[in-house]
């Protein structure tokens, strides 16, 4: 990444490559208008990728998203801090749309009520891009996935179906219709999870067993299933799939049991390696009502239960503390990432 000094500008080329990543969007935005040569170096799609990695490993204010709007079209950004949140402000989505679906660096997949005008937000840069799902009530979608293909620069949605699923491209503005996977029974599947753009979702319950299934550019472009894990013991227990520090992890609850078991997976998409990350013990509800969201917050991890109550799990002693979630009004919140990236703006 190339970056040519202006003679108006009066920093050291080597402090403003190590300081200007590291600064919120919006400051960048306005540090874009100071010289020809700055415009050009935020703009670089490396700068792009740096800055999001960096805000993707800080995020040293905690801030979160809600899922779901206060009002229409108005998502609260809330900061954690002293075991309790407050609201820092509202972020208007300009198109008023308030079914949150998937997120990916960043990005958010929103639709409206009906599920089939669907738009991609930005919400550091404010931009938006908007597009409709063409299905009929007998391709009804079942979940949604939403990955960042870097091989290509592009965003892609996944819609699964009953029957089959399809794929949006916003480079190429279409749709394309895949086959559905032979043999496996689409029951109840959870939300799509992105990790180092490959999506994995869970298939639960169906007749042959719980089976994670994930989506991959660099493999065929074909939904697959993930060999088992062989190394665990997946016999009578629920499973959620998160994304912790860009890596996929497996939270494993055996039912009536007080212990919450979370594993990581191998790199690479079809590497279905497993090791145990760590125990969640004395966990002073069932296990079964643990929420797969899981916030390093210091040497802390910060938890939500299905019934939304949130605490803090002290991994070296074994002890939660309770948070004061007030704000939160019983809506899902996930990590909020400062991003530049966005769709190819022809889009």
């Amino acid at each position: 990444m190339a970056v040519e000094q202006d003679e108006s500008v009066h920093f050291p080329l080597e402090m403003i490559k190590i300081i200007v990543p590291k600064l919120p969007v919006k400051s960048l935005f306005r540090f874009k208008s100071v010289s020809k040569s700055w415009n050009t170096m935020i703009s670089d799609p490396t700068f792009v990728k740096n800055h999001l990695q960096i805000s993707k490993h800080s995020n040293p204010h905690n801030l979160f998203m809600q899922k779901n709007p206060h009002s229409k079209g108005f998502f609260p950004l809330v900061k954690f801090e002293d075991r309790k949140f407050r609201t820092v402000k509202l972020l208007e989505c300009p198109c008023a749309w308030d079914k949150f679906l998937a997120f990916c660096d960043g990005l958010l997949l929103l639709s409206d009520i009906s599920y089939k005008k669907l738009t991609l937000w930005n919400p550091s840069t404010r931009q938006t891009t908007k597009f409709e799902f063409p299905y009929a009530r007998s391709c009804y979608p079942m979940s949604y996935g939403l990955f960042h293909d870097r091989t290509v620069g592009d965003f892609k949605v996944v819609v699964i179906c009953r029957d089959h699923y399809k794929v949006y491209s916003c480079n190429d503005k279409a749709w394309t219709r895949k086959r559905r996977i032979q043999g496996i029974g689409l029951v109840q599947i959870g939300y799509g999870v992105c990790v180092d753009g490959v999506v994995y979702w869970v298939n639960r319950w169906s007749s042959d067993g719980t089976h994670i299934l994930y989506f991959d550019t660099k493999d065929d472009d074909e939904l697959k299933v993930l060999r088992k894990p062989e190394n665990v013991n997946l016999t009578g227990k629920m499973i959620d799939l998160i994304c912790l520090r860009d890596s996929l992890c497996m939270c494993c609850i055996g039912r009536g049991v007080t212990n919450v078991q979370i594993w990581i997976k191998g790199k690479g998409s079809r590497n279905s390696t497993w090791k145990e990350l760590m125990t969640i013990e004395n966990v002073q509800t069932r296990a079964s009502c643990f929420e797969p969201l899981l916030h390093f917050v210091g040497n802390k991890i910060l938890i939500v239960w299905k019934d939304s109550k949130l605490v803090v799990y002290n991994p070296s002693e074994k002890t939660f503390e309770e948070v004061d979630d007030s704000v939160l009004s019983g809506r899902g919140f996930f990590p909020y990432t400062e991003s530049l990236f966005f769709p190819n703006q022809n889009n």
